[in-house]
């Protein structure tokens, strides 16, 4: 991976990379960050600096700009498979992370798959299509992707049509589907954010009246609800 980031940024630039600043999430221990910095040498890369991610976040988003006081900040970032929340304290330009919590099961990638099921629901074609997804993974891809295309329509729109494998031939698998129907099937998944949130804040000794602000990241964080 580091290596295809350093042909990349050496694409872009047009000269060599060999220094670079790595994050790495906020709970790694020092041997997983150790042996991100071997990594990094075997790529070819003097890792200058291992950043803890939810700093690196805070730092593209400004926030150590907007103030000269101390300001207390929630990152929260919910990425395709993965979920992190920590709590940072920003003091003369200085981070320092207080707490971190998360889930590494939880994601956009499970958007998708209730959404995607959703979509067969809707569908007055449920069965025969649920029978034809049944050990096939090409159109069980098929049907992902076009899930995630919805949802990211649905970021935009309050509703969205869709084509499930199938469609051309079968016009009951052209279907329609709301924000607000989606956003009711991912309620579970959203109510499981909450809980490293307060685990976060109650071991950072804070309330979420004590933040100054939260930074929103990762893809999933898009999505309205």
């Amino acid at each position: 991976v580091l290596r295809r980031m350093r042909a990349l940024a050496e694409a872009a630039l047009g000269e060599a990379v060999t220094r670079a600043v790595v994050t790495v999430p906020a709970y790694f221990d020092e041997q997983q960050r150790q042996a991100t910095r071997d990594a990094g040498t075997i790529a070819g890369l003097d890792v200058v600096r291992i950043l803890n991610e939810p700093t690196a976040a805070a730092l593209a988003y400004g926030a150590h700009r907007v103030s000269d006081r101390r300001r207390l900040i929630g990152v929260f970032d919910l990425g395709g498979g993965t979920f992190d929340v920590s709590i940072l304290d920003l003091r003369d330009g200085v981070f320092t992370v207080l707490s971190t919590a998360g889930d590494t099961a939880l994601g956009g990638d499970d958007m998708d798959q209730v959404l995607a099921d959703l979509l067969i629901e809707k569908s007055q074609s449920a069965a025969p299509l649920r029978a034809e997804l049944n050990g096939h993974a090409g159109l069980s891809r098929s049907l992902l992707a076009t899930a995630r295309a919805v949802k990211h329509g649905l970021t935009e729109q309050e509703s969205v049509s869709a084509n499930l494998p199938g469609a051309e031939s079968d016009p009951g698998r052209c279907v329609s589907i709301t924000r607000a129907e989606f956003e009711a099937a991912i309620a579970p998944i959203l109510v499981r954010t909450a809980t490293p949130c307060r685990r976060a804040l109650k071991d950072a000794e804070l309330t979420p009246k004590d933040l100054d602000g939260v930074v929103l990241v990762g893809g999933a964080t898009r999505v309205p609800a």
